[in-house]
């Protein structure tokens, strides 16, 4: 049995035998062992030694007999002899047996009051039960901070799973906003990056008498050869399609950082009105759809469906620290999101990039809007391309890889 179990075991017993106590006491006979008489003290000395009288409680005879009263009892319950006017006796209070064969006599002071069974047998069942509630708590309060395991309820897990899963949404609504720009932005960057390298006369490239002689006329013509034949070039050796592809690759990487896509709100066409409006979803959602999503990236991280899993795992759980850790982050998790309303700032973010574009053909309120705040929608551009725009496909240009080190970029406009 494990140490956990059985500080549970221990504390049920405990509350048992208090619920057992409970009932005894309950279901006694409602009868004393005794009963409280008044005595009539006539003498007393000043150890508290007194003569007294009282009424028998079940027959109302008189009787009389010696007593321990208390000796520090208020002056006036005492006897003042000589001044019988305002005095005469004495009073205190003492206890009769109200069974057996002495009821109706005085108890000593001395003498324990019996008590019945019933009632004995409920005090002994506290006396029981109380260290076995007390060590019971204990023995869990000392596992619990040894092993540092705790337990997620179930409506914390829930709110973490939906947590979660409102993380995870956004980050997929905002994909699917990023990729329509780069979708609109991709054929008009290509064209530019073309454009550079039309500009390169074929000749000016190593071997470029050869080019010119295999029909090539400028950089983007040999690219272009170069995607058809990887490797090779028609025409020229091994070495010297080297030499060229070294060197169409450079400039290609070269213009690939040079190219950039101008925004036109009076006269857009088709592809840069499609890339405006796109945009427009972007910057529609706010500076602050950009701190959303970062927050969203963070939180599905941290509420990844593998760490709820661990942290809803049994008590057998073989990694009990890790389990533990990932209670303690799913906790801390969930107050940081409250504390900022994450879970409302995901769904609205969400709803907001979800709008999607307006149906516009002639791209008229895009346009309208990138005139209002052009450098909005420059920096919503720079910030969906920049990964695009580093794996521009245009790189993708295979050069032998002997021949790959030490190029330079040329660009010649």
């Amino acid at each position: 049995m494990s140490g956990r179990l059985a500080a549970r075991w221990v504390l049920v017993l405990g509350v048992a035998l208090f619920a057992v106590s409970g009932v005894l006491y309950t279901v006694a006979p409602d009868e004393s062992p005794s009963v409280q008489v008044e005595l009539t003290v006539d003498k007393e000395a000043k150890d508290g030694a007194c003569d007294v009288r009282w009424t028998d409680p079940f027959t109302k005879k008189q009787h009389s007999g010696h007593y321990q009263c208390d000796a520090e009892r208020d002056a006036v319950l005492k006897p003042h002899p000589g001044d019988d006017e305002y005095y005469p006796t004495g009073t205190d209070y003492g206890w009769a047996y109200a069974l057996g064969e002495h009821k109706g006599g005085l108890i000593p002071a001395d003498d324990p009051l019996e008590q019945g069974p019933l009632v004995r047998a409920s005090d002994t069942l506290i006396l029981l039960a109380l260290p076995l509630m007390l060590g019971g708590l204990v023995w869990s309060a000392v596992l619990l901070a040894r092993d540092g395991t705790v337990r997620l309820s179930r409506s914390a897990l829930r709110r973490a799973h939906d947590l979660g899963e409102a993380a995870a949404r956004l980050l997929g609504d905002h994909r699917r906003a990023t990729a329509a720009v780069v979708t609109a932005w991709r054929p008009l960057h290509e064209e530019r990056v073309r454009a550079v390298l039309a500009r390169v006369p074929a000749k000016n490239l190593p071997h470029g008498e050869a080019l010119e002689a295999a029909g090539l006329a400028s950089a983007d013509e040999v690219r272009e050869a170069a995607a058809q034949s990887p490797g090779r070039l028609a025409g020229l050796g091994r070495d010297a399609s080297a030499d060229v592809l070294r060197a169409v690759a450079a400039l290609t990487a070269g213009a690939c950082d040079a190219a950039l896509v101008r925004l036109d709100a009076e006269q857009p066409g088709a592809q840069e009105g499609a890339l405006l409006a796109a945009l427009e979803v972007l910057v529609g959602a706010g500076p602050r759809a950009a701190e959303a999503t970062g927050r969203a990236a963070e939180t599905a991280k941290l509420l990844a469906p593998e760490v709820l899993a661990l942290a809803e795992g049994s008590d057998g759980a073989a990694d009990r620290q890790a389990r533990t850790a990932a209670i303690r982050n799913v906790r801390r998790t969930l107050a940081q999101a409250e504390r900022g309303a994450l879970a409302h700032t995901f769904a609205q973010t969400s709803v907001d990039l979800l709008r999607g574009a307006d149906p516009d053909p002639e791209f008229l309120a895009a346009g309208a809007d990138f005139a209002t705040r052009p450098s909005a929608y420059y920096q919503a551009l720079e910030t969906a391309t920049a990964p695009a725009d580093r794996a521009c496909a245009h790189r993708a240009i295979r050069v032998p890889a002997d021949a790959a080190a030490g190029m330079e970029p040329v660009i010649t406009s």
